[in-house]
Formats: C-alpha cells, sequence, structure tokens
C-alpha cells in the first residue's frame, strides 16, 4: 500500500489578528442599559453614554452618575455584575458583519486570531466565548481570549505578543487608549467611530487619522478583509 501524500508545507508568514471587544465587535449599550434598570439606574442614552469618561459609563454620567453612585452599595455593585453577566451570555451577538470574516480568520493557518479587552462581567473570558458561540462564530479554533483586569495595560500584552515570527500585526479598537498602545506597539491600527469614543474624541484626542477611523462595522470589516486577504 503506498504511502499517503505529505501535507503541503505551510507558510511561515503568519498575520496577529488583535480585536477589541465591547464597543468594536458588540454593542453593549443595550445590555448594560438592561441590567442597570434591573436595579433602578440609569446610564442615560446612547449618545451622551458614549462621550463620557471610563469611569462614568459604567455608573451612567453627566445628571445620571451622582445618583447611581449613591445607590450602588457594594454588594448591589456585585449582584449588578451578575446581571450584567446573565443579560451578555443570554442576549450578546457581535455585529452581523464581522461573523463571516472572524470565521475565515479563524480558518486561515496563516492568520493568528483573537480578542484583548476588558470585559467588566464575571469571568470575563468565558463570556466573551459565550458570545462568539452565540453568533455562530467558530469560538472553538479561536487562537486567543485574553481579558484585561481592571488596571492592567492593554499596551504592555500588545507588545508581548507581537513577536518576530508574525510578518504583520493588525489591531482593531474603538478607543482613544486602543489607539494609543497599538500604534506605539508597532501595529497597524484601524478604529470604530461607531464605539465607545466617537470619531470627533478619537480625532481630537488621539490624533487618528480619518482614513483610519470608520463609521460603522459593514465598513470597518471590509477594511479588516482587505488588510488580511493576502493571508487568507
Amino acid at each position: 500500500m503506498s504511502s499517503p501524500p505529505a501535507p503541503a508545507r505551510a507558510t511561515t508568514q503568519r498575520l496577529l489578528l488583535v480585536l477589541d471587544f465591547d464597543g468594536l465587535l458588540l454593542n453593549s449599550y443595550e445590555l448594560l442599559r438592561l441590567s442597570f434598570e434591573e436595579f433602578g439606574l440609569d446610564v442615560g442614552d446612547e449618545t451622551r453614554f458614549r462621550n463620557r469618561r471610563k469611569f462614568l459609563k459604567y455608573v451612567g454620567g453627566g445628571k445620571e452618575w451622582l445618583v447611581n453612585l449613591a445607590s450602588i452599595a457594594l454588594p448591589r455593585k456585585k449582584q449588578l455584575r451578575h446581571s450584567l453577566t446573565r443579560n451578555y451570555r443570554d442576549s450578546g451577538r457581535i455585529f452581523a458583519e464581522f461573523v463571516p470574516l472572524l470565521n475565515d480568520c479563524i480558518a486561515s493557518p496563516c492568520i493568528h486570531t483573537g480578542i484583548v479587552s476588558r470585559n467588566y462581567t464575571v469571568q470575563p473570558g468565558a463570556t466573551i466565548r459565550q458570545v462568539l458561540v452565540n453568533s455562530q462564530v467558530n469560538e472553538s479554533e479561536l487562537d486567543f481570549v485574553i481579558p484585561l483586569p481592571v488596571g492592567s495595560r492593554k499596551h504592555d500584552v500588545l507588545e508581548g505578543m507581537r513577536a518576530t515570527r508574525y510578518s504583520g500585526s493588525v489591531f482593531a479598537g474603538d478607543e482613544v487608549g486602543d489607539y494609543q498602545a497599538a500604534r506605539e506597539c508597532g501595529y497597524t491600527v484601524v478604529m470604530a467611530g461607531y464605539g465607545f469614543d466617537t470619531r470627533q474624541r478619537l480625532e481630537r484626542r488621539a490624533e487618528v487619522p480619518p482614513e483610519l477611523i470608520f463609521d460603522t462595522p459593514a465598513a470597518l470589516a471590509t477594511r479588516l478583509r482587505e488588510l488580511v486577504l493576502p493571508y487568507l
């Protein structure tokens, strides 16, 4: 009996593709709003929510935040996180435009694909993976999910991941800090103007070039596909 043919030698050219989660792949506002409402708390309307600083985003902002801070005692904070976790895992879906792109990248042996994100649910890694399963993403073959603890720097993780075996590295995010960290670490960066930081804030606070900001998930997914196409 003849031996089976040897497998084709895989290319050594590999792309590192790192994606943020909340704001970029997922519209978190509705999940946060529903969770806060269960405790009689108000995060305000979506436009104002997106323009608050990080501290205010998760306790409401502007006229809401003093009321919310006074209302959230430590036991209720724990209950709220569990409520948020349940809502994410039961109802969370990523934007449909990213699903075929993610599955194609996951299937490619030349693309190392995963998520690095700060998520405020209980066991955020499991939450992110469940949302991907809900969205019909081939989560079991995803290369990595790295949830960032509160207070950690995304810069340090991105810097550590950018190894010499990659011929290129691409990062997609939605906040000022995302852009600054990825640029400092040498990634090709694209940004969502529909996420937690608006196009105006990204341009003003981080001096993100307008052509790197995409105002819809469809536009950003299209640009990402162009960047990864040589590796598919």
